[in-house]
Formats: structure tokens, C-alpha cells, sequence
């Protein structure tokens, strides 16, 4: 057993601890965010061999018993299978409880691609499930907040109205199609309004079912930047133009005076107009043309304008490539369009967002056409079984024969860098130089592992020794993350030096880094647990075969990727030159990413 490993306590075993790890095992199954502390605990336990020699290809066919010590006395052995019996049922439990929170994650993705805020609530007026844009609604108090649990407006005599629509719906039958209107004015300067429709939600009746959602709430988009494209509903209800620029205005809570005066027309012209919109579509009120609309499959979003208003003016566009097998490959492009081509390969965290000057366009000052690209089962890029570095450098041609780019500059991050060196080693007529920013060779000894830190070394021996555990240890704290996406902060900062501590702590830093995180993961954990179990196996290049001009940026207080490994792999490539950064570690390019670039620019293309 590395003695780093099982420091704490050396008269701690598995058997003096049985209750402890008991406890551990069903509360990490229970509650995911545990599963860092519970893999901590399984490693003091673990015996594992010193390596002075390469490590052996991973084994893929060990069962769970091989995660516990052999014990030799009887009294060991029937100890150890009531603890196996233990983790096999906390396993069941933790895939059952995942099962339910994927369905859980399916409603969540079915409803956010409904057109509208839409908020399902009991009959209690708590708010139950939230999509995208009802959440974002929530979160900027655009007339709608949370006040504990309840769904509440900013005004006292609106939200008592709200609370008496929820009660009467709740108590409808299960056939009942009753609607509610409520116009919710913000607080906002401008003080916009916005409609909102209640219906009440088609379930059995049953008395147990106290938290069940008793009425689905949809909200108007209230945003100046927003519009309903109606033209399917015009045409199905074989509307006017005129009139469907009321129909528009009705939905999203405007006053039929408001639409005269934003229409240039009259009062009474809005009426006419809106009386025979009322004939042609078989309703009697305001409300209930604008509950037709949002509850109905017409109010599609403009998807331009819902995607301007969340880059906040960012010119950068996601694009979409299909490659030969018609897998679908998304990248951003950030920078000059004729600039000098550059591909940046993302880190394990992160996806084709992960630009870290964002808010200044770096990469445009510089002359620079920055390309992004969301390898497989990250972002938007469609998730391939199997999928491997050479497969990466296949799909990477694929992408530069179709932007027609002769060569390019590869830079990689962390992870990402693997990718970026095999693609540098086996199409080096493609790329014109390598960077590598915190990346190095691939750990092979036993010091490698001593070097690194903790929770990391126990993640790595995870994925190397039992990938199959790896894959569902990953999904389970992929879940444990999204309910608090803070604890993967602190899971980080558990064995950092202070110059990674102090980026951790920055509030800028935490937000690019969260926004990142969400958009990898967003189709899940399988291709992080591909990539760090592919990372831990053989790879299919050797440094020495990079014959392309090399530079390494790296943090001499790298805790992930300590710097003998990137010292090891820069002396195994032939031309080569290494930049240390003393005060600096594995998040480093946070800060020197704009001198990266600037390397780069210097370069002739």
C-alpha cells in the first residue's frame, strides 16, 4: 500500500472500520455529493503494489470483490462478504437512484424545449420544476420570484390572485382544461409586463400524492430581444399580418391601448382587430387567446434571438460539421475569420466555450481565428461508443479538409493535450506547432502517482484498475454536481497550493469555470469516464514521434499534472522549449492565456 495513501491512521483497517464504511457506503449511494469521501476511504484500504516499471494494461475484468483487502483469518473472510453484500446493495440503490433522477433529467430536457418559461407548481402555490427560461425568469425577479419555496410576484395583490388561481385549478378533476390569465408586471425601470397561463396538470386523483404538481404555469417571454414566431399559427388560423402582430402582443401580456400606441393605430382598430382574431380562433378573451398560444405547439422561439440575448453581444457562433459517418462535430469560432488558424483542444472540464478571455477577444486583437472543437459526448458534439485519440485525429482532418485549412497551430489544455500531441505525432504535415498548457506524459510510475494530488491519484487509480466502477462512480457524482455545483470546487481545492486556492476563490473564475462544466456535461458523465480511463491506457503515440516544433507552458506547483511529467515529456520530444511558471499551477491558464496567443501570433504562418 502507498503510504500516501494510508497515512492517517496505520492501525485503521477495513475490519476495525466495518460499521464506518457501512455508514459510508449507503450515505454516498444515498446522497452522491459523498462519493469523493467514500473513494478517499476505499484508498486508505486499498493495497497497492509500488510500481518501478510502466503500468500494465488496465483490467477491465475485476469484480467488486477485488476492491476489498484478501483477508486471511475466517473471521476476515465473513467480515468481508457482509461488506461486499453492503456495497453490492448500496450499488443497486445508487443505479436505482440514478435511473430516477435520468427520467427526472428527461422531463427537465423536455421541458426546456418548450418555448416558454414553464413552472409546475402543487397546490400550495411551491414551485416544483422549473425549466431554462422560467428559471432565468426567477433568477432576474422579472415580475415572478421564489420566497422560500413558494412562487410569488412582486406584488402583494397579484400574488394572493396567483395563490387563489393555483387552489381553484388544483381542485378541478383530472378531465378538467380550465385556464387562468394573470398579467405580472416587473419591477423592473421600464416596468415590462409579461402574461402568465395556469392550467391545471392531468394526474389521478390520489391523497397521497401531497407533492404532486397540481398546475403547470406558462410565462410569456417579457424581453424586448424575444418574439413568438407565430406564422404557423397565422397560417393555421388563416390570420392577417396585422392580426398576428396582435396575437403576438396578447401573449406576452400587452394591454390592447399599449398595442395601439406600439402599432401607430387606434384603439378601436386593435378591438376590430382583435374581435375577429377571437372568431377565427374560437375563443372569448385575452386570456384565453394567450393561453391557446403558449400552451399550444405554435409559440415557437426565435432561436437567433434567444442565443443573442444569452451572449450578451458575443459575435461567436456555434457551427456544426457532419462527418463522414454522420456523426454530428460542434465548434466555436472565436477571433479574425482570415486570421491565422489555430485549434484549441478543451479540457476534460470544459468544452468549445472554454475561452478564457471571453469578454476581450484576445484571439481578434491578435490576428488569430480561434477554433473550439466539442470532442465527442461533450457539448454538442454527438457522443461516440469507443471512441479513441486516433479516431480523434480522423475526425480532426475531416473538420480542416472541410474548412479548407491546408495547417494549422494546435494548442491543448490539461487533458486535451493528450489529443493535441497524438494529433501533432500522426498528421504532423497538418499542424504546424504544438502547444501544451498544463499537459505532460501519461503517469507510468509509482512516483508519478505520489506526486499528484490526492483525490486526483485516487481518481486515476480508479479509471486505470476498475473502469467499470470508474464509469458508474463518475455518473453518480456527475449528479451529486448538478444539485450543487459549488462541491466540485471544493472537492478541488482539497490538496491545491495556494496559487490554484487563490483561482478557485476568484468569482470570475468560478462562473467561466461553472458555465464551461454545464455545456460539457450536458449530455452526461460517459465521455468524461471514456477519456480519463483513456487517458490512463496505453497510448497510441509515443512523444518521441512528435516531429513538429513544441512549446509547454506549465505551473511549478501543479498538483494534476505535476511538472516531472511535462519535463519528461518536453526531454522526449526533439524540438522542444518549456516555459515553468514558479508562482503558478495547474489553473494557470487563466492568467497566461493571453501570452499564450501572443506566442502564437509571433509565429509565421
Amino acid at each position: 500500500m502507498n503510504s500516501s495513501d494510508s497515512s492517517k491512521d496505520s492501525k485503521l483497517t477495513w475490519v476495525d472500520n466495518q460499521e464506518q464504511l457501512i455508514g459510508m457506503i449507503y450515505r454516498s449511494a444515498a446522497e452522491p455529493e459523498h462519493w469523493p469521501e467514500l473513494l478517499e476511504y476505499l484508498y486508505q484500504i486499498l493495497a497497492y503494489k509500488a510500481v518501478e516499471e510502466p503500468t500494465s494494461q488496465p483490467q477491465s475484468d475485476l469484480q467488486l470483490d477485488a476492491l476489498l483487502p484478501s483477508a486471511k483469518r475466517p473471521v476476515d473472510l465473513e467480515r468481508k462478504k457482509v461488506l461486499l453484500k453492503h456495497f453490492n446493495q448500496a450499488l443497486s440503490i445508487a443505479e436505482r437512484i440514478d435511473y430516477l433522477e435520468q427520467k427526472n433529467h428527461s422531463l427537465n430536457s423536455l421541458l426546456n424545449h418548450i418555448p416558454v418559461g414553464v413552472i409546475l407548481l402543487n397546490a400550495e402555490s411551491e414551485i416544483l420544476l422549473t425549466n431554462e427560461l422560467a428559471e432565468e425568469t426567477l433568477q432576474l425577479r422579472q415580475g415572478l420570484s421564489q420566497q422560500a419555496k413558494t412562487l410569488v410576484t412582486q406584488e402583494e395583490e397579484s400574488t394572493l390572485l396567483l395563490q387563489q388561481y393555483v387552489r381553484e385549478l388544483s381542485e378541478l378533476g383530472a378531465e378538467a382544461s380550465n385556464s387562468r390569465g394573470l398579467p405580472i408586471t416587473s419591477a423592473a425601470p421600464n416596468e415590462q409586463q409579461s402574461m402568465v397561463i395556469l392550467s391545471p396538470v392531468n394526474h389521478l386523483n390520489n391523497s397521497d400524492l401531497e407533492k404532486s404538481a397540481s398546475v403547470v404555469l406558462f410565462i410569456s417571454p417579457s424581453r424586448p430581444d424575444i418574439e413568438l414566431d407565430l406564422s404557423a399559427f397565422a397560417d393555421g388560423y388563416k390570420l392577417t399580418p396585422k392580426e398576428q402582430r396582435i396575437v403576438n402582443y396578447i401573449a406576452q401580456g400587452v394591454a390592447p391601448p399599449d398595442i395601439a400606441d406600439k402599432l401607430f393605430v387606434s384603439y378601436n382598430t386593435v378591438r376590430t382587430q382583435l374581435k375577429s382574431v377571437f372568431k377565427k380562433t374560437g375563443v372569448n378573451s385575452q386570456s384565453e387567446l394567450a393561453s391557446l398560444v403558449l400552451t399550444g405547439p405554435w409559440g415557437m422561439l426565435s432561436q437567433n434571438s434567444r442565443r443573442c440575448a444569452k451572449a450578451k453581444g458575443d459575435s461567436t457562433t456555434t457551427h456544426c460539421f457532419t462527418l463522414p459517418d454522420t456523426r454530428k462535430l460542434c465548434y466555436q469560432e472565436y477571433g479574425a475569420p482570415n486570421g491565422k488558424p489555430v485549434i484549441y483542444c478543451h479540457s476534460i472540464l470544459g468544452c468549445r466555450l472554454e475561452n478564457f478571455y471571453d469578454q476581450v477577444d484576445v484571439a481578434a486583437q491578435l490576428g488569430l481565428r480561434l477554433i473550439i472543437i466539442d470532442r465527442p459526448g461533450f457539448g454538442g458534439s454527438d457522443y461516440a461508443k469507443g471512441y479513441s485519440f486516433i479516431r480523434w485525429c480522423e475526425d480532426l482532418q475531416a473538420l480542416l479538409d472541410h474548412l479548407q485549412l491546408r495547417q494549422v497551430e494546435i494548442v491543448g489544455y490539461a487533458t486535451g493535450g493528450v489529443y493535441a500531441a497524438c494529433a501533432a505525432a500522426t498528421m504532423p504535415e497538418r499542424i504546424s506547432h504544438l502547444s501544451l498548457v498544463s499537459s505532460g506524459d501519461m503517469l507510468r510510475y509509482d512516483s508519478d502517482y505520489q506526486a499528484t494530488a490526492k483525490f486526483y491519484r485516487m481518481h486515476m487509480k480508479l479509471a486505470r484498475d476498475y473502469p467499470k466502477l470508474h464509469r458508474l462512480f463518475a455518473g453518480i457524482l456527475d449528479k451529486g454536481l448538478q444539485k450543487d455545483p459549488n462541491k466540485l470546487f471544493k472537492v478541488l481545492a482539497r490538496d491545491l497550493p495556494p496559487s490554484d486556492l487563490k483561482v478557485l476563490q476568484d468569482p470570475c473564475f468560478r462562473s467561466k469555470f461553472s458555465r464551461y462544466l454545464k455545456e460539457a456535461k450536458i449530455q452526461g458523465s460517459n465521455a468524461f469516464s471514456n477519456e480519463v480511463c483513456q487517458v490512463m491506457s496505453p497510448w497510441p503515440f509515443k512523444p518521441e514521434q512528435i516531429d513538429v516544433p513544441t512549446t509547454l507552458y506549465h505551473g511549478a506547483q501543479d498538483r494534476l499534472i505535476p511538472l516531472a511529467l511535462t519535463k519528461r515529456f518536453a526531454e522526449q520530444v526533439a524540438d522542444s522549449q518549456l516555459h515553468v511558471y514558479e508562482n503558478q499551477g495547474h489553473y494557470l491558464i487563466y492568467q497566461q492565456w493571453p501570452e499564450i496567443l501572443q506566442d502564437i501570433a509571433k509565429r509565421k504562418r
